[in-house]
């Protein structure tokens, strides 16, 4: 083993994202046999037909002809599946699900390892990429003693105490973050036994069997704030002769695997520690340093053993990104953000001011803090599976309604949801919503309300046509008329050119006013297809073909940019959510387009390293997903109205869901301005951070930077006019 590393600073250690431990009830992890059977089952599938978008199977299908290629898939499976195991796609429903399953269907993962111990059960779930996102799950069993549990993170106590913490609901219960550095998990804690003692989490009692003779494997833990597994083997010297007596058994040290735990927040006095979200310091080396592999389960937590996962090709390898947006919900984020800077070195990246995010009544702050990571990525492949840049979105409420008051309310400080990097994400939801459509089982995502893409107004067809104010009303009245349109202005995705033009000129309209459609049909008709994605195209202009917008459409995919730099999101329906309307984390996944990886081809070095978190954290997408939740609650409230035939109790969800509409509308442009000033900012800083140019120079950077900064104020102070608005309205709705 090498020398311990002297560690002055938290600042001087290198952060990984390593792994994510989700704590279930009691017993509610299914045997290996049923989820091996299920991977089996999906091997088959995929063996009998095209059914993802990879092969190319049913992206490129002609138009409508995705139905039957669906149907096609699910005659296969209900083939391969015992009748009581079929699922009828549209009695899906987010709530009770599997979260093993859904990562199993949904993104082709595997069990890659299991644990059975005396008081708990687990499995670890990855892609095929076993460097990229693990989750270890874990439900505690009936009956055995926790002392006789030879590795503490699979403790039944954990597990209680977590759930406990969290009014029962299970959850994303531990951050696991890698330390390059030799001495790094004990020089965290050291900051936290200076700082923050409160929150060193106590490992009496654990302990680890001996080793027994021969060649054997130990797996030994020494006890005081950290854990440290070692790979002992003892081996048997041969004796000189056979008439010599046999040499001592020597043990021999392979492989070593600290881990120091801290509570993640303070309770709300900020007397003692939040009994809930832990974070989780991993230092390895030797056997547990191995190169990755699902042979080597121990290098993510020791006692994982390898489940034999075999992978059927449609898998979906995704990194960890950002650890989330929001990484929690907390009480007192300044506390929580002072915490993470004097313990580990974490400064803030990004702030959304107060404000910003808002929907209705509904008002939250958000800052994302992180390391600097000191490894940077040279091509775009690199840039995928770099996991070195830790970023932590920290959310609060700062009003008593909206969702994120709800998680505090019901669940408590912890995490909302985890966002993961994918190479091709559009690819990605198709995958998961053709399986979930062939399976009944899987994800859903987000509904995200057609009007974020663009919608056909008279404003829209006076910026990009010539038509007099008379003809821009007279086209959207004879688009209505047809049934292309909505009243609200959102276009028939899927609308042919030749049935829009037949719409048109088919309208009947006075002699001089059809003179002027018949001239500038053409024009009128390209504006009332680009109206489907308007707002994508004013971010993106030609960086993309129609079709490919329209997929973006189409997968309901979020989109934001800054400067060259595009950021594709898309967030899942709860997970680990026990009924419909209860509070539980999500999942997020995102794809980064950074314009330094435009290279000629992925593995191609580039012109020069790639800035981590390029694209940003979707300041736009921030609110539109907030908004978007609101509106998901809303379309839940009018369900259950309409359910009970209370038409006072329709008509009010029907106005909140019109509302939060028009506010995300309103806001929409503003968004745009902030986000393009936030950019200008960084770039002018970042400038000014390297430059060796002149004082006069520099002074005008810096000038520039002040312009932008005072941009991105008068944005926010716009912004938070529009929330103000939408709050009082909202509220006049309980009064």
């Amino acid at each position: 083993m090498s020398a311990t590393v002297e560690v002055s600073t938290p600042t001087d250690l290198s952060f990984q994202f390593h792994h994510l431990h989700v704590y279930v009830e009691r017993d509610s992890l299914r045997p290996l046999a049923d989820y091996k059977k299920l991977e089996s089952q999906l091997n088959a599938l995929a063996s009998r037909g095209s059914f993802d978008p990879f092969s190319g199977g049913m992206r490129f299908l002609p138009a409508g002809a995705l139905p039957a290629r669906v149907e096609e898939g699910r005659q296969i499976w209900n083939q391969l599946v015992d009748p009581a195991d079929r699922r009828d796609e549209a009695e899906y429903a987010s709530a009770g699900q599997d979260f093993v399953e859904q990562l199993l269907v949904g993104l082709g993962w595997r069990v890659t390892a299991e644990y059975v111990g005396p008081t708990t059960r687990s499995v670890l779930v990855t892609s095929a990429d076993p460097c990229g996102v693990k989750f270890c799950v874990t439900c505690a069993l009936v009956g055995g003693d926790d002392a006789d549990e030879p590795y503490d993170h699979f403790r039944r106590s954990h597990v209680e105490r977590f759930l406990t913490a969290h009014g029962g609901r299970p959850g994303i219960a531990a951050l696991g973050f890698e330390v390059a550095e030799e001495g790094g998990v004990e020089a965290i804690l050291a900051q936290y036994r200076k700082r923050h003692p409160a929150l060193l989490v106590w490992h009496a009692g654990a302990h680890a069997g001996a080793p027994s003779s021969d060649v054997t494997t130990g797996k030994r833990a020494r006890v005081d704030w950290t854990l440290t597994y070692t790979d002992v083997r003892k081996v048997q010297a041969p004796a000189a002769s056979s008439a010599a007596a046999a040499k001592p058994a020597a043990e021999l040290e392979l492989g070593r695997m600290r881990i120091g735990e801290v509570f993640a927040f303070y309770t709300a006095d900020g007397a003692a520690a939040d009994d809930g979200t832990v974070l989780r310091f991993v230092e390895r080396a030797g056997t547990f340093a191995s190169s990755p592999g699902f042979a080597n389960p121990e290098g993510v937590l020791p006692g994982l053993a390898d489940a034999a996962p075999v992978f059927d090709g449609t898998s979906i390898p995704a990194y960890s990104d950002h650890w989330a947006s929001s990484v929690s919900n907390v009480l007192d984020r300044e506390g929580f953000l002072r915490t993470l800077e004097e313990a580990l070195g974490f400064t803030p990246k990004v702030d959304f001011n107060a404000g910003v995010v808002a929907a209705g009544e509904a008002r939250i702050e958000s800052t994302v803090t992180g390391n600097t990571s000191r490894r940077l990525a040279v091509s775009g492949a690199d840039a995928l599976v770099n996991q070195s840049q830790v970023y932590l979105p920290i959310n609060n409420a700062l009003s008593p309604v909206g969702h994120v008051h709800g998680f505090l309310q019901e669940i408590g400080q912890g995490i909302q949801h985890v966002a993961s990097r994918v190479d091709d994400l559009k690819a990605f939801i198709e995958r998961v919503n053709n399986y979930r459509l062939i399976t009944g089982r899987g994800f859903t995502f987000l509904n995200i309300p057609r009007s974020y893409y663009g919608r056909l107004d008279a404003p829209l067809l006076a910026k990009h046509t010539t038509c007099s104010a008379v003809l821009r009303e007279a086209v959207c009245a004879a688009l209505v008329t047809a049934g292309l349109l909505s009243t609200t202005g959102i276009l028939d995705l899927e609308a042919a050119t030749e049935r829009l033009r037949a719409a048109l000129a088919g309208a009947a309209l006075p002699v001089g006013l059809a003179e002027e459609r018949d001239a500038k049909l053409e024009e009128i008709v390209a504006t009332v297809r680009l109206s489907r994605y308007s707002n994508l195209h004013s971010l993106l202009r030609d960086h993309l073909q129609e079709e490919e917008y329209l997929q973006i459409v189409r997968n309901k995919i979020l989109v934001d940019i800054q400067g060259s730099d595009i950021l594709y999101q898309i967030f899942t329906a709860n997970i680990l959510q026990r009924r419909p309307g209860d509070e539980a984390p999500f999942l997020e996944f995102i794809q980064r387009v950074c314009a330094d990886t435009r290279c000629k081809a992925p593995h191609e070095a580039c012109s020069k390293p790639i800035r981590p978190g390029c694209g940003g954290f979707g300041i736009r997408n921030f609110l539109t997903l907030f908004l978007s939740i609101e509106v998901s609650k809303a379309m839940r409230e009018l369900a259950d109205a309409e359910e009970a035939a209370d038409a006072a109790g329709c008509e009010l969800a029907r106005r909140k869901i019109e509302l939060f509409t028009e506010q995300l509308d309103a806001s929409n442009p503003i968004l745009t301005d902030i986000s393009d000033a936030m950019t200008s900012e960084g770039e002018c800083l970042d400038q000014l951070a390297i430059s060796t140019g002149s004082a006069s120079d520099k002074a005008l950077l810096r000038a520039r930077a002040d312009e932008m900064r005072a941009k991105k104020e008068a944005g926010n102070a716009r912004l938070q006019e529009v929330s103000t608005q939408y709050a009082t309205l909202m509220k006049s709705l309980r009064a």
